[in-house]
């Protein structure tokens, strides 16, 4: 599948709806963008965290207390410009 998407002047994008139902992306959800060095790849952050539990054998605790952590520092990370992403 092939499709083009438009960059915004604040460099958005926005999947096409054809992609989100194959990969099931829905709203809220974290992507991931990997630079390659000469493209750019995207997966969801849940497919990355298993495959770092799968690969590195990461301790289940430990992978929890990452995300209790991010979810803590998610009120620091969070910009206004996030807030008006939200409401649209």
């Amino acid at each position: 599948m092939i499709e083009t998407v438009n960059v915004s002047s604040r460099g958005q994008i926005v999947i096409p709806e054809k992609i989100r139902k194959k990969y099931e992306i829905s709203r809220g959800d974290k992507l991931v963008l990997i630079d390659t060095g000469n493209e750019i790849l995207v997966k969801k952050e849940e497919d990355i965290a298993n495959a770092l539990l799968k690969s590195y054998r990461i301790n289940e605790e430990i992978y929890g207390g990452m995300i209790l952590a991010e979810k803590s520092l998610a009120k620091d990370w969070n910009l206004k410009e996030d807030e008006i992403w939200d409401k649209c």
